[in-house]
């Protein structure tokens, strides 16, 4: 679903959003990916699982970083300047999804 993000760029530039994607690999397989993928965000490396498991989105015993891991879902957190979250979206996996996302905020 990066790639949503990725179509979204300019819409979450027009409200100061920025977006951080999370790679539990190395920063080799995060470079990688977002050069293939040409993603306009960084991404913030998580081997340990830590930050997942702090957000929901990884439980410490699971297989995959991603708790659901239903094809192609991934959860959207949004955090503002102060730190605190103001939107938690556990499956977002479409276009459709990610500009209601927008449009909320």
């Amino acid at each position: 679903m990066a790639l949503g993000y990725r179509e979204n760029a300019d819409k979450f530039a027009d409200k100061n959003l920025v977006v951080y994607g999370m790679n539990d690999k190395d920063a080799e397989s995060a470079k990688a990916w977002v050069g293939k993928e040409g993603l306009p965000f960084s991404v913030l490396l998580d081997t340990d699982w830590s930050v997942g498991i702090a957000y929901g989105m990884s439980e410490a015993s699971a297989e995959r970083y991603v708790a659901n891991n239903a094809e192609g879902r991934r959860p959207a957190v949004v955090i503002d300047e102060a730190g605190l979250v103001v939107a938690w979206e556990p499956d977002m996996n479409t276009v459709d999804q990610i500009n209601a996302l927008i449009a909320g905020l």
